[in-house]
Formats: structure tokens, C-alpha cells, sequence
């Protein structure tokens, strides 16, 4: 937890340093009150006053009622402000764009699916344009957009050259992060993966914490995954991209290897369930999930048998990672939690690992669905707010 919160500063840095170790301890634990962010933080009462007059007077925190108190005056509880601004998260796949707007507080105001996918980078600057142009006009708040975070694929640029079927095959050579930011000159703009903003969105929202070690596993149409650990994710970092999908898992009938993506991914269901449907990607995923609320038995045995590999998938990477605690989100983490598959599939897991070796780990499919990725776009922005409003005064 403390690599998340930070450390404390040199002289020169202190005050904005120990002002976002207070933010994110805030962050973290609201509603807290001033003594208690002290004790979390090491810091003195004077030093956390300081900074706390700081965040209410930028309306980045808020004095929200007080709790109960044996003896002497009950503490004023302190929250991130619910009008500081509204943050956008952009979730471009392969097989729908998800745009998710909140508050600081991670509160939704807004958030739709759109299909079809493939927006070239000029086409989806201009909807995020008029979707800040909108948010300008419906919410009201101090500092109007503070934050917009776009998750993209691993292959949206030059990695795209070792996928066979790139998702976003327009952006070649394109440099998302420069465009954006070119784009949006006056907003705070970050260029995630999906699979890092997926963990991330678990790690702030979901059943996890900041000192958890997490094998995120993102399943939209194929499988991808990312590890947090220490408040940092691995991904593009030494080399590893997580794309868990590439991952052989068994042979063919003619011998010849095949890889997880094709046996236990949205792909492989889509493909088993739909053969030669001209759908789209997203029709017929939305209506797969249809036919899981009306218990059609045909869905309900191409999930169960492809829980046998997807189970392989994950033992296998167990023999890279040893992480706290596993979670699937995206399309496929939607479909396991929908039809509650989670202990199916971990009873096979425990099968291949051996229960003599099970320690305690659980796959846990998201419980956002398919929003977890807005939500860490979101977690990004939020958690570097004092970076970007702050920053020059470094």
C-alpha cells in the first residue's frame, strides 16, 4: 500500500509530495478523517492540515458530516469532492467502443456500449470531442472534464505486426499517445492497454486492494492479461505484452498445436455458437448473453466444455506468476459471472494444481463486466490528479 500512496519528500518537493500521499490516502480510505490520514501517513497534524487546505480549497475534497465520538467533538469526515470535475474512460476493442463518465468519487453519471468498433483515431477523437462538449453541458461542476483515459489493445501500433488479425488495423503506425494528447491540448489525457486498465479498474473498484498481487485476465474477443504487484503493472515493461491467448494448450486432430484463444475465449464461443452469422461481433455476443438468462442448454455446454481449457490456460501461467488472486473481466468475465461458472471453473483449477498445493487463490470473474477497463481509465486519471493540477509548482 505504501508504493501506491508514496514517500515522503526531500525539502524542495515536500509539499506537493506530501500533499498527494494525503490525496491518495483519501483515495484509498474516504471517508477518513484528518487524525486518521496522520496515523496512515506518518505525517504530522500541521502537515496533513496544510494539505487538506489545499484540496478543499481546489474542491478536489470535501467535508462530508462527522461519525460518532466517545469524548469531545466528533471529527469532520473527508471525501473526494463529488463537483470537482467529471473524468471520461474509453474502452476501444474488438468488438464494441465502452465509454464510461464519472465523478472523482468513481460515481457513474454515464456509460454506453457502441458498435460498430473500429473507429479510426480522427473518428474517435471527434466522438470523445463531442462526448466532452456534452459532458460540458450536463454537469456541472468546478473544472468541467479533468481527465480523459483511453485503453486501447496491445497491437494498436507497431505490436500490431505480430497479431493475425489486428483489431485496430487502421492505427498502424499510429502514435496514440502523441495524437490524443495533440488532440486534447487542455485535458489531462492518458493511453492505457485494456488489459492494464482492467487490473487497475479490479485493484480501485473491485474486490481487490492495492496490496494485492493480481493476475488480471482480460477476455474480450481474445485473451490477454496483465499482473499488478506492488502498485505497479507489467505491462510493455521487459518485454512481457500478456497475450495469454497465444498460449498452446492442446494438439488437433491433424497434430498440429492450438493455442488457448481458439478453445476458451469469447472467439472460440462466438465461433462455435454462430458459424457463418454476418452479425456483428457485438449482436452476437449481446445475444449469446440473451440465451444464458433464457438457460439454453447448446450455451450452456460450449461455456462448460470450454472451462476445461481455460483452466489449463490459467495453470499454466501459474507456473510464471504466483499471484494473491486471479480475475476475469471483458466480455468473458461477463459471460462466467452471468451464468456463475466462477466455482466450476476453480474446482478444475484446484484438480490440476493438486489440492495438497492449492494455496487458497480464487478466480473471480468482475463483477463490472465489461466496464471494469472504464473504471481503471478512470482510477489513472483519479489517482494523478494532483500531477496534473498541481505539477507546476513542482
Amino acid at each position: 500500500m505504501q508504493s501506491y500512496i508514496g514517500q515522503s519528500g526531500s525539502f524542495t518537493l515536500m509539499k506537493n509530495l506530501n500533499l498527494e500521499k494525503v490525496y491518495r490516502t483519501i483515495v484509498l480510505n474516504a471517508p477518513i478523517s484528518r487524525a486518521e490520514i496522520s496515523r496512515l501517513t506518518g505525517l504530522n497534524k500541521v502537515t496533513v492540515s496544510n494539505c487538506i487546505k489545499n484540496l478543499l480549497s481546489e474542491d478536489i475534497v470535501s467535508e462530508e458530516g462527522v461519525v460518532s465520538a466517545e469524548n469531545g467533538r466528533p471529527p469532520m469526515m473527508l471525501m473526494l469532492s463529488e463537483s470537482f470535475g467529471v473524468i471520461i474512460g474509453v474502452e476501444v476493442s474488438g468488438i464494441s467502443t465502452n465509454i464510461m463518465i464519472t465523478d472523482l468519487r468513481g460515481k457513474i453519471l454515464e456509460r454506453t456500449v457502441r458498435d460498430p468498433k473500429l473507429y479510426s483515431p480522427e473518428e474517435l477523437a471527434a466522438l470523445i470531442h463531442r462526448i466532452v462538449d456534452d459532458c460540458k453541458a450536463k454537469f456541472k461542476s468546478t473544472r468541467g472534464v479533468v481527465g480523459i483515459g483511453i485503453a486501447l489493445p496491445y497491437n494498436y501500433n507497431q505490436l500490431e505486426q505480430i497479431e493475425d488479425d489486428p483489431a485496430l488495423p487502421e492505427w498502424k503506425g499510429v502514435d496514440a499517445e502523441q495524437f490524443f494528447n495533440d488532440s486534447f491540448p487542455d485535458i489531462p489525457l492518458e493511453i492505457l492497454y485494456t488489459s492494464q486498465a482492467g487490473a487497475i479498474g479490479e485493484i480501485h473498484f473491485g474486490s481487490s486492494t492495492p496490496s494485492t498481487y493480481l493476475a488480471y485476465i482480460h477476455g474480450n474477443w481474445t485473451l490477454k492479461m496483465d499482473v499488478y504487484d506492488g502498485g505497479e503493472t507489467y505491462s510493455a515493461r521487459h518485454g512481457f505484452i500478456g497475450r495469454l491467448g497465444r498460449m498452446q494448450v492442446c494438439r488437433g486432430s491433424s497434430g498440429e498445436m492450438i493455442m488457448l484463444d481458439k478453445v476458451a475465449s469469447m472467439e472460440s464461443l462466438i465461433d462455435e455458437l454462430y458459424p457463418g452469422d454476418e452479425r456483428s461481433r457485438l449482436e452476437k455476443v449481446m445475444d449469446l448473453h440473451e440465451r444464458q438468462k433464457d438457460h439454453d442448454p447448446e450455451v450452456d455446454a460450449a461455456i462448460r466444455k470450454m472451462l476445461d481449457k481455460l483452466a489449463l490456460g490459467i495453470f499454466n501461467m501459474l507456473q510464471l506468476f504466483s499471484p494473491d488472486a486471479i480475475c476475469i473481466g471483458g466480455y468473458l468475465g461477463a459471460t462466467l459471472y452471468n451464468g456463475g461458472y466462477e466455482d466450476e471453473l476453480n474446482k478444475k483449477l484446484i484438480e490440476l494444481v493438486g489440492p495438497e498445493n492449492d494455496k487458497g487463490r480464487r478466480i473471480t470473474a468482475s463483477q463490472f463486466g465489461i466496464f471494469n477497463v472504464g473504471f481503471g481509465c478512470i482510477s489513472w486519471i483519479r489517482d494523478n490528479i494532483i500531477t496534473y493540477y498541481f505539477g507546476d509548482e513542482q
